[in-house]
Formats: C-alpha cells, sequence, structure tokens
C-alpha cells in the first residue's frame, strides 16, 4: 500500500474510489490516482452495491457525466451522504464540461470540484479545499433560542470545536479552555440535554423537519423544539428553542382534577361544594397560623383540600349514598378513600408534595384515625389542617345520613375533640378566630362554580 500523500493540513490519503459513469477512454483514473499515492478501487456506479459504506475509503471521485448521467451521479451522491458516508466526495469535470454552481454541488453531498484538465496546482487545491469542506461538514452547529449570539460548533463524537460565552455560561470553563481541551458536550450542563436528544436528529434526512420533545427537570416542564437547517456554505444547523410550559401543563391537568371531582359530584351532590367550602376553610386556616407567606405551604395545602375526597371516586353508591348510618363493613370500606386518592394521584409530580396530606387528613393525634394510624407530631401538619376544615363542614351541612348539627355545636364538637381528634394547635387558631359572619361569607364564596374557586385560588398560592 502506499503511503498517501499529505492534503488538508496533515491529512493522509489512503484509500480511494472511483465511481465510473462513461468508462475512462481518456486514462484520467491512473493519473489522478498517481498524483493522490493512494491504492484505488474502480465502481462502475450501477454495481456500487455495499463496497462505499462496507470499507469506506477516505476520498470518493466521481467521473465526468454527460447528459442524463449528471443527474444519476448528483443522486447517488445525495443517496451516499444520506446513508452516512462521511469521507470526502469530489466531482470530476472533464474538458469542454460546464461547471455548476458551487451551491448546487454542495446540496448534493460533493465538497468540491477537481478539473481534469487543470494543473497539478490546480489539483492540489481542489484537494485541499474538498477536505476543509468536509471537515467543516462534519461538524454541525447548534444555535440556542433563536440567537446568533449563542451557539457551539460539535463533531460526530459530541466534541466541542467552537463555543462562544453566552453558551459556555455555567459550566465553569471558559471558551477557550473548552475548545483546547475537546471538551465533551455532556459536560457542559446547558448542553446535556443536546447530546441526548438533539445530536442523533442532526443528519441530512432531517433537513427541514422539526421535532418537539416535552421534558421535565423536577422543577420546570419545557418543551424542546429542534429545526434542522442545510445551510450549502455551511453545513448543517440545529435551532434549538426551549420554552417553559409549566403553567400551561399545570392549568390544564388541574382542569382534568377539577373535572373529576365535579364529576364524583354527579354521584354525590354533596361532594364540589364540600371541597370548595373546604378549600376555603384551609386557606383561612393557613394564614392565621402564620403560614400566609409560606408560598409552598399553601400550594401543597390547597391541592390536597381541593383534591381530599377524590378517592371517593372508587367507593360504591350503596356506601357513599347510604342514607342511614354505616355498618363496619362498609365504614372500612369508606376509609380505604383516603389511599385510593393517593394512588390515583401519586403520578402526578406538581401534586408530590400534597399526596401525605391527602393520604392522612382522617389521622387523628390519638391514633385511633385512618388509613395508617399516624399519632401526634407524625401527621402533617397540613393533613391536620384538612381534617378540622374537613369534619367541620361536615357537621355544619346536610348529610344523606343526618342533618347539619348547626354552628354552635359544631363548633363545641371541635373544641371537646381537640388533641384527641384533632390537632390542638389548629383546633385552637380555628376556634379563635372563626366567627359567624365568618362562617357565612365562607359558604357563600364557596357558592362559585368549583372551577371559578379553583382559578381564584391559584392566584393566592
Amino acid at each position: 500500500m502506499q503511503k498517501g500523500k499529505s492534503f488538508g493540513h496533515g491529512k493522509d490519503l489512503k484509500e480511494a474510489a472511483f465511481i465510473v459513469f462513461e468508462g475512462d477512454d481518456e486514462g484520467y483514473i491512473p493519473r489522478v490516482a498517481d498524483f493522490l499515492q493512494v491504492d484505488h478501487a474502480v465502481y462502475p456506479f450501477t454495481s456500487l452495491g455495499d463496497h462505499i459504506t462496507a470499507a469506506p475509503p477516505d476520498i470518493l471521485l466521481f467521473g465526468p457525466q454527460r447528459g442524463k448521467r449528471k443527474k444519476e451521479a448528483f443522486d447517488l451522491c445525495l443517496s451516499l451522504r444520506l446513508s452516512g458516508y462521511q469521507g470526502v466526495i469530489l466531482l470530476l469535470i472533464g474538458a469542454g464540461e460546464n461547471l455548476i454552481s458551487t451551491a448546487d454541488i454542495t446540496a448534493a453531498g460533493f465538497d468540491n470540484y477537481f478539473p481534469l484538465e487543470g494543473l497539478a496546482e490546480s489539483w492540489e487545491e481542489a484537494v485541499n479545499w474538498g477536505i476543509i469542506n468536509r471537515r467543516r461538514k462534519n461538524k454541525y452547529i447548534v444555535q440556542f433560542d433563536d440567537n446568533p449570539d449563542s451557539f457551539c460548533i460539535l463533531d460526530r463524537e459530541g466534541h466541542i470545536h467552537e463555543i462562544n460565552r453566552t453558551a459556555a455560561a455555567g459550566s465553569g470553563y471558559s471558551p477557550r479552555d473548552i475548545v483546547v481541551e475537546r471538551i465533551h458536550v455532556s459536560r457542559i450542563p446547558s448542553l446535556e440535554q443536546c447530546e441526548k436528544l438533539v445530536t442523533s436528529l442532526i443528519a441530512p434526512g432531517n433537513v427541514d423537519k422539526v421535532f418537539i420533545r416535552t421534558l421535565s427537570d423536577g422543577k420546570t416542564i419545557y418543551q424542546l423544539k429542534t429545526k434542522v437547517h442545510n445551510l450549502p456554505t455551511i453545513g448543517l444547523v440545529a435551532a434549538l428553542t426551549k420554552s417553559d410550559i409549566t403553567q400551561t401543563i399545570y392549568l390544564r391537568t388541574l382542569d382534568v382534577l377539577v373535572n373529576s371531582v365535579l364529576m364524583l359530584s354527579e354521584r354525590d351532590q354533596y361532594t364540589a361544594g364540600h371541597s370548595a367550602r373546604v378549600l376555603h376553610y384551609c386557606m383561612y386556616l393557613a394564614d392565621i397560623l402564620g403560614h400566609g407567606g409560606n408560598r409552598r405551604f399553601k400550594s401543597q395545602l390547597y391541592h390536597a383540600a381541593l383534591l381530599h375526597d377524590i378517592g371517593k371516586v372508587g367507593i360504591r353508591d350503596n356506601i357513599l349514598l347510604k342514607p342511614g348510618k354505616l355498618n363496619t363493613e362498609e365504614f372500612d370500606s369508606l376509609a380505604t378513600h383516603p389511599v385510593k386518592g393517593y394512588r390515583i394521584l401519586q403520578h402526578f409530580e406538581f401534586l408530590r408534595d400534597s399526596l401525605d396530606l391527602i393520604r392522612s387528613h382522617h389521622e387523628r393525634p390519638d391514633g385511633r384515625g385512618y388509613p395508617d394510624k399516624l399519632k401526634g407530631n407524625k401527621i402533617p401538619f397540613g393533613a391536620s389542617i384538612i381534617s378540622v376544615a374537613d369534619s367541620f363542614d361536615a357537621m355544619t351541612t346536610n348529610r344523606p345520613y343526618r342533618n347539619s348539627l348547626g354552628y354552635e355545636k359544631a363548633i363545641r364538637e371541635i373544641k371537646d375533640n381537640s388533641g384527641s381528634q384533632y390537632n390542638s394547635e389548629v383546633a385552637s387558631a380555628f376556634l379563635s378566630h372563626l366567627s359567624p359572619d365568618q362562617h357565612e361569607r365562607i359558604k357563600a364564596d364557596s357558592r362559585k362554580p368549583l372551577e371559578t374557586i379553583a382559578k381564584e385560588m391559584i392566584q393566592q398560592v
């Protein structure tokens, strides 16, 4: 095997292949092969088969073509690029042939012309520029948020060859260090998703296509839109746009859950109004207990109060709607609704902090609650707030199995059971601040449609 001549800033070419379209009457193949100083093979374009992809040479040279052969050459070149061939492809131009525009040959996948009638210097320049162009096109540009000042250039192994200060921000490296050390894209936090989700999309077959992925970093839900362009003088460019859709997804999901509560109220007409009143009582209690400024606490309490009874969708009508007292077996079935609600909602990421409150809103400080028999401080504080609000509303509302106890008697029940059935701190705050007028205002506010209440409460949490 010949050593190969050095081209393109030290690039050695060791293997070449000539693709012949109309024979070699002029004897150009041995002349060009001798100039390149490489081992070479010759293939008719009609029987190229798998030769190129099985053992790809460093350089392909497409023999001169005339008439319809030129289209066949262009189609073949593009096909090779789409199949993944990353070597240099030169278009040989014979005597008297008209040159095609650089943009056209670039779009087809060629890296340069090679003028067969040129001097040695022009051959050298043609090969060198072909290698340089291929090196550039074997990299690709990633542009961020439609900002030309925020970009990086990667090779196909994910190493960074150029990056600006904006794209390098937060990495702990300067742009110069990243390039000099050929740091891999996986080591740059802002580019981590790029490696996992974008690099596989940057391919000739995806040019002008748009790909959208919905992702979450645990706090934010966002869409990553990738559009692939092919710029003839540059190569492939992936333009990335990142959009925060957390609020949109949250509101849509909340609508689904509110509608679930409303559907439950079609079976049990008490549920929707009860959920609305418990929600208002809980927000009121959070404020008077000193949590008004704690947005995280109020948010988890808000969701839990709104959805605390959603597990009742799994309770049979003959139990849920029974007009008389439940027997032991029926009560045990009803007592599964906190766990059912927990399981229904556990896959909603934004409800993660509310799940234990929903599960535990029937626990008691004396350990006689359900489902887990928790005692004292083992009960989440938010669940203790829901417990007081839930019980008070149940006692002051007509139910299938009994009439309302009335405001005064319900207040007395909360007071008598403080410390045993109800958290004493929550019960004391409730008893100290709730007046008959406040009670009536909360009931009036709760008469609005549940969807309206939910949207109004979002502004508070």
